[in-house]
């Protein structure tokens, strides 16, 4: 059995990130990426767009792979994470299945659901490479 890939986005709109609430989020950390699964015949960048359009009602042409690793312990057992940087071409946010979407300034951003091990991961190489390590 081949291993599940998903594909996690972090969406550049202006000068703030898209984030997702999903329901039942925990209030003091309400947010993931927008993420999901990579279809069968689909590639994780088309994969990362699809997703981003179903969860956000947001265009979006990726500008970066961003990191790939293994996570153990997600609900598909050992998946293959794609971490991808998008910049959103066209589109207004609107609600998907996952919850609500916001965009939130990069010096105010929101605390990631627990759980989401992988979306805490990609959110931290996205800024590692913004702000590296010293510089700040």
């Amino acid at each position: 059995m081949a291993m599940q890939r998903l594909a996690l986005v972090v969406v550049e709109s202006g000068l703030g990130i898209v984030f997702i609430h999903p329901p039942g989020a925990p209030a003091d950390a309400p947010a993931s990426l927008p993420s999901g699964i990579v279809l069968d015949g689909e590639t994780a960048e088309h994969g990362a767009v699809r997703l981003v359009r179903e969860q956000t009602g947001l265009q979006v042409a990726i500008t970066e792979r961003l990191v790939e690793f293994e996570q153990e312990g997600t609900p598909y057992g050992t998946a293959a994470m794609t971490g991808f940087v998008a910049r959103v071409q066209a589109g207004e946010l609107r609600e998907g299945d996952e919850g609500p979407p916001a965009i939130y300034a990069l010096h105010d951003l929101p605390a990631i659901i627990p759980e989401r091990v992988a979306n805490q991961k990609v959110l931290a190489a996205y800024l590692s490479r913004r702000h590296p390590p010293g510089t700040r």
